[in-house]
């Protein structure tokens, strides 16, 4: 790292307060670490989370979500216990029970809290959340992994296009195809009538079946806009790193450097103003009653 790139690293950590958000989601995440580690369940930060804890010790300045991933094997357990052992106000949503949720990974959420999302065709407000991503394998065998591969991105594909008016179209790191498929797609008559939950069925028995104790690969398919750029040999995510972050110490993958190189390139990089609110997002209310 150059000695300016340095100090600008330094100023922006030492001067970094936690804004109100992400104050109420280090709540969160302390009382999800710890049934984690109660039973003993694997998990691993990841995309902004881990950068910040490496960039910055903790949340990036200007961001306002925490993600977690679960191996498929531990995943479902988990969900289960965070619904026996939250406190009331905390919730788990999954996309095949009856909220809002759309999703096919799952959120814990705080519904004392509210955000609202500003990058989508419908502003809409969503409960403070903390994304929880299942890990799952692909086939060893080539042509096998190349299949698997072909029906995951065709679901994702009509899903997104199933749920188009939550999709945020203002996302800074969008490839320039996505963008421009969904231009298209806006002013196509064209139009996907199944709804989003039919796809993420589909996408839910494929990485099921993908999953295995024998595969050399682990992958957070639903991630990254970019199809499959979240998938590393298991050797990389290996049993886990503590990573501090903020006050407390998280896990992560033990290859934290070829995970953050693999997504962000030079992940040490402060990016400029205009790409910071990933989500284009704002904390709108707050009830403590």
């Amino acid at each position: 790292m150059d000695n300016k790139l340095r100090i600008e690293l330094d100023e922006i950590n030492r001067n970094k307060q936690l804004s109100e958000v992400q104050f109420h989601m280090m709540n969160m995440m302390k009382i999800m670490v710890k049934i984690l580690d109660d039973y003993h369940i694997p998990y691993y930060i990841i995309g902004g989370t881990l950068l910040g804890a490496v960039r910055h010790k903790g949340f990036i300045p200007w961001d306002d979500d925490l993600d977690i991933a679960i191996p498929r094997k531990y995943y479902d357990k988990y969900l289960q216990l965070c619904r026996e052992k939250f406190p009331e106000h905390m919730k788990i949503r999954t996309y095949d029970d009856d909220s809002y949720h759309h999703y096919y990974f799952s959120r814990v959420v705080d519904t004392r809290y509210h955000i609202r999302r500003l990058g989508s065709l419908k502003e809409r407000e969503e409960e403070l959340w903390i994304d929880i991503f299942p890990l799952d394998g692909l086939s060893n065998d080539f042509i096998i992994r190349q299949i698997q591969k072909l029906k995951l991105l065709t679901y994702k594909v009509l899903y997104h296009f199933a749920s188009f008016d939550k999709v945020n179209i203002n996302r800074p790191n969008r490839p320039k195809s996505q963008k421009i498929i969904i231009k298209l797609y806006m002013n196509s008559p064209f139009k996907v009538k199944k709804e989003s939950k039919y796809y993420l069925d589909k996408i839910d028995k494929v990485l099921k079946n993908c999953s295995s104790g024998k595969s050399r690969y682990l992958m957070n398919f639903m991630g990254s806009t970019i199809p499959f750029k979240e998938t590393m040999e298991k050797k990389y995510w290996g049993k886990g790193k503590k990573y501090r972050f903020e006050d407390i110490e998280l896990m992560g993958p033990v290859d934290g450097k070829h995970y953050l190189e693999l997504m962000y390139g030079d992940y040490m990089q402060i990016p400029p103003p205009d790409k910071r609110n990933y989500h284009a997002a704002e904390f709108v209310e707050a009830d403590n009653k």
